[in-house]
C-alpha cells in the first residue's frame, strides 16, 4: 500500500510541475459592439474667433443599451485626440451625462485642439464617444464610438494687440503696442500718456482683426467691415489693460500710482523682522495681483506688535515714503492709503501693529481707490 500510495504521489507532483509550466490565463474584459456610431456636423471646419462663443461641431448618437440589463443606467463622455499623434495629444475627458448629442463652440475646440498644431495649418482630430454602463454586480468595459474631422485652428493669443488712437483735437494718429506679463493669459498691458481720443486694438501690424467697443468696457472682435471705436476723454498718465479671454473681454483705462522706480517697494521698521533697514532684498514687496490687477503690492512676514513700520520707494531714507495715514496707525483696523511723500511733506507717520505673528501686509495702488489690508498668513 506504501509503495502504491507512493507512486500515486509522484503523479501528483509531476502534474503540478506540468501545471506550473504552462502559460498562466488572465481574465480580459469582454469588447462590446459600437451602438452608438456617432456622427459629427461637419467633415471638415475652420475655427473663426469671431464666431467664438457660436457652435462650432454638433455630435450626435444612438442611445446605447447595457449588454447586461435594458434597466442599467448609462452615460456618455467624449474627448479628443490627434489622429495621427493619440498617445501625445489627447484632450481630458468631458462628461455629457445622458443625452445622445452634444455641441462645442469655436472657442471650446480651438482651446483644446490649438495645442497641438500651429495657427492655420489643418490637422486630423478624432472624437472619442465612450458609454459608460452602471450595474451594480458585473463591471462592463466603457464602449467606445469614435468619429473624424479636420479642423484648421486660429490664433488664440497673439504675444502682443496693437492700440491705434486718434487725437480729438487735430487727428493725428499713433500706434502703441501692448504686451502680455505672462504669455499665454490673453491679458495685455500698456502704460502711456493718454488724451482726448478714439482707439482700437488689432491682433497684428495688419488693419483687421479689430477689436472695437461693444458695450461700456466690453469690446467686439471684427474681421472685416464697420466697427465701433472707444472714445477716451482722460488726460494724463494711465495703464490700459485689455483681457481677451471670453470671461471678460473688455477694456480698462485704469489710474495706477506710478511709482518713482517701477515696481521698487519696500518695507522697513523694528515693527517687523527687517528692521531700520533700506531697500533689502528680504523687504522687497512682490506684485500680487492677477494681470487684471497689477495694482496690488504685498510683503509677508514677521510683525512686532508695537513697533513701527513705513514703505520706502527709492535707496535710503532721503527719498520718498508710503506713510502711515496718521501716527500709530494700526495696520489691522485702518486701511487708509494715501499717496507717497518725502518726510518733510507730513511728517513720519508709521504704522503700529497691535499683533505680532506672520502677516501679509498688502498695498492697493489704484489712484482711484487706494487702500491696504493685514491679514493672517499661512
Amino acid at each position: 500500500m506504501k509503495k502504491i500510495a507512493y507512486i500515486i504521489s509522484l503523479v501528483l507532483v509531476a502534474g503540478a510541475f506540468s501545471s506550473c509550466n504552462e502559460d498562466p490565463e488572465y481574465y480580459e474584459l469582454k469588447d462590446n459592439p459600437d451602438q452608438m456610431h456617432i456622427k459629427a456636423s461637419q467633415n471638415e471646419i475652420v475655427f473663426n474667433k469671431g464666431l467664438a462663443d457660436q457652435p462650432a461641431l454638433t455630435f450626435t448618437w444612438d442611445a446605447a443599451t447595457s449588454p447586461v440589463s435594458k434597466d442599467d443606467p448609462v452615460s456618455y463622455s467624449i474627448r479628443f485626440y490627434d489622429t495621427n499623434m493619440k498617445s501625445e495629444h489627447v484632450s481630458d475627458l468631458i462628461e455629457l451625462g445622458n443625452v445622445t448629442q452634444a455641441s462645442f463652440t469655436h472657442d471650446q475646440l480651438n482651446t483644446i485642439i490649438s495645442r497641438w498644431v500651429v495657427p492655420g495649418e489643418p490637422i486630423d482630430v478624432t472624437a472619442q464617444l465612450l458609454c459608460y454602463v452602471d450595474n451594480e454586480k458585473t463591471y462592463v468595459k466603457p464602449i467606445p464610438s469614435t468619429v473624424s474631422f479636420k479642423a484648421t485652428c486660429y490664433e488664440k493669443y497673439p504675444v502682443y494687440l496693437y492700440m491705434h488712437s486718434t487725437d480729438l483735437a487735430d487727428g493725428s494718429t499713433k500706434v502703441e503696442r501692448l504686451e502680455q506679463r505672462q504669455l499665454g493669459t490673453g491679458i495685455y498691458e500698456l502704460s502711456t500718456t493718454l488724451r482726448a481720443c478714439t482707439y482700437y486694438f488689432t491682433t497684428s501690424t495688419e488693419e483687421y482683426p479689430r477689436y472695437g467697443q461693444a458695450e461700456g468696457e466690453k469690446m467686439e472682435y471684427v474681421t472685416s467691415g464697420d466697427f465701433k471705436p472707444f472714445t477716451n476723454n482722460e488726460v494724463g498718465p494711465r495703464t490700459i489693460i485689455v483681457d481677451t479671454n471670453n470671461d471678460y473681454n473688455d477694456c480698462r483705462v485704469l489710474n495706477i500710482v506710478q511709482l518713482p522706480t517701477p515696481g521698487l517697494i519696500w518695507i522697513c521698521g523694528n515693527g517687523c523682522s527687517i528692521g531700520w533697514n533700506t531697500n533689502t532684498t528680504a523687504g522687497r514687496l512682490e506684485m500680487v495681483g492677477s494681470a487684471r490687477e497689477p495694482y496690488l503690492y504685498a510683503w509677508t512676514g514677521d510683525f512686532v506688535a508695537g513697533g513701527e513700520i513705513k514703505f520706502g520707494l527709492g535707496g535710503g531714507w532721503g527719498d520718498q515714503f508710503f506713510f502711515a495715514p496718521v501716527e500709530n496707525a494700526d495696520p489691522v483696523s485702518d486701511h487708509r492709503l494715501g499717496m507717497y511723500r518725502l518726510q518733510d511733506n507730513g511728517g513720519d507717520l508709521k504704522w503700529v501693529p497691535s499683533v505680532s505673528g506672520r502677516y501679509t501686509f498688502t498695498l492697493c495702488l489704484l489712484a482711484t481707490d487706494m487702500w491696504t489690508s493685514f491679514e493672517p498668513a499661512n
